[in-house]
């Protein structure tokens, strides 16, 4: 029996993990921009607010998965206002802890989650913070970036990926190596590109196609995120609000957060609290903190060559990520993670240049100053002092590198992809990666990626 042949393009979370779950019941070839054992970052032209000052995203076998820390935190259905991208999150949620296990979580994720919420949720009302909800991030302490099974037929270091379409169909899929030419034929087609490179590819198969449809890449959204102020806590309560700041659970550690409801309920952001031994509120010193925690190796060893290193607080946050413990104290940092909604924010391409305009509608900017001021009353009966910046400005925000929603998903005419996550210009291509994620409250994007993943690989042995 001839098996299927499956092009997966893009070899990130959701591409390596197509590629791997496809293995046994079709022929897949990956193709991949970037190399197989080395990543690079593409320059990237900002229109208005740049993302972050650090890398958010890169080429490579494993995309950024070389990148990442591996929280994993589900996006709760009651925080999704669109009807249809809600139901596709609740079907892809029987595939969670399968997700999960494929992202290094040992055991029963689900179970794990719901007991560590449950817990943390006890411990908040047992020291009298009310009136918000908390939730949990779970971080495996041993993980990788992701690798593609032996048995796929894998290209790196591709470039001009071109298709050739009969009756709105993908045919064969052709592209370049170092300036040879190569040509795959295709039964299905598997878009994985990411936010910032599915665009692109969408694009060449709509012209493909001869449709007149709008390409994606408008509607990007990210998680605004930035430490925005200190609390010095009771001495009664502090060693609670440190189990809160982090717990060890032996494989992994728990995070926990504050939920933010905002009044008008469209927006849930969310309050870490980490770490510190000064009450200063300096931006200088939290943009440095940030650059440490979001580099690895080498880049994170030049950053740490900086007088800023050397300030208490940020030597309180390399001891809590090398060590996995607090240093004792009663102060600790508020790390606010903001959601933002679809909007004029996007990602596009000029000449094959790629641009990203993101920036914060008004809304959104009032919304986190509200919240925040909600934080700092909700925490005013446990804390001897409180420095939380109300009045924050963008300066006091960067990328939360959860980069979404560049492909629009729905069933009528403004969608490109439907619940099935099928190209409606064509009838045997998909898009699966983080561009299909229209909302996503305060949560990383990756265990959602991988029961997407899950799901259109079930759907497709199917």
């Amino acid at each position: 029996m001839i098996k299927p042949s499956v092009v997966v393009i893009g070899a990130g979370l959701a591409g390596s993990l197509l590629c791997n779950e496809l293995a046994n019941d079709t022929d897949v070839t990956l193709l991949e921009i970037g190399e197989e054992d080395r990543i690079r970052y593409p320059q990237i032209g900002f229109d208005n607010k740049p993302l972050a000052h650090v890398h958010t995203f890169c080429y490579g076998g494993g995309g950024t998965t070389n990148l990442w820390h591996n929280g994993l935190i589900p996006i709760d259905p009651n925080d999704v206002h669109g009807s249809e991208f809600r139901k596709v999150l609740v079907d892809s949620n029987q595939f969670m802890n399968e997700a999960a296990a494929r992202l290094f979580f040992k055991g029963s994720f689900s179970r794990a989650y719901r007991e560590a919420v449950s817990e943390a949720t006890a411990l908040a009302n047992s020291v009298g913070i009310s009136g918000v909800g908390v939730d949990c991030l779970l971080y495996p302490k041993r993980f990788r970036r992701l690798t593609v099974d032996p048995r796929v037929r894998s290209f790196y270091r591709v470039d001009r990926i071109r298709f050739q379409l009969t009756t709105k169909r993908i045919r064969s899929v052709h592209f370049t190596i170092d300036g040879r030419e190569q040509s795959v034929q295709a039964s299905a087609v598997i878009v994985a590109a990411g936010s910032m490179g599915s665009p692109k590819i969408l694009r060449d198969i709509i012209t493909a196609s001869g449709t007149t449809i709008t390409p994606p890449g408008t509607g990007f959204i990210d998680h605004p995120l930035g430490f925005v102020g200190k609390v010095r806590f009771k001495k009664e309560v502090s060693g609670a609000i440190d189990r809160l700041s982090l717990t060890d659970k032996g494989d992994y550690v728990v995070r926990s957060a504050l939920r933010l409801k905002s009044e008008c309920g469209r927006y849930t952001c969310c309050a870490f609290l980490r770490p510190a031994l000064t009450m200063g509120n300096i931006l200088a010193i939290y943009k440095h903190k940030s650059l440490l925690g979001a580099t690895t190796g080498l880049t994170r060893i030049r950053n740490a060559f900086s007088w800023k290193l050397f300030h208490p607080d940020i030597m309180a946050e390399v001891v809590s990520h090398l060590f996995g413990v607090n240093v004792p104290g009663r102060t600790f940092n508020v790390l606010f993670v903001g959601e933002q909604r679809r909007g004029a924010s996007r990602v596009y391409y000029q000449d094959d240049a790629l641009r990203v305009d993101w920036s914060f509608a008004g809304e959104e900017l009032a919304i986190y100053r509200s919240l925040l001021r909600k934080l700092s009353k909700t925490l005013g009966s446990v804390a001897d002092e409180i420095n939380i910046r109300t009045d924050v400005t963008e300066d006091w925000f960067w990328s939360g590198a959860h980069h979404s929603c560049t492909t629009p998903l729905s069933a009528d005419s403004k969608g490109l992809v439907d619940e099935q996550l099928k190209l409606k210009v064509c009838e045997n291509a998909y898009v699966c990666d983080a561009s299909v994620i229209q909302e996503h409250s305060y949560a990383n994007t990756g265990l959602t990626v991988g029961q997407l993943a899950l799901r259109l690989a079930a759907e497709l042995r199917g």
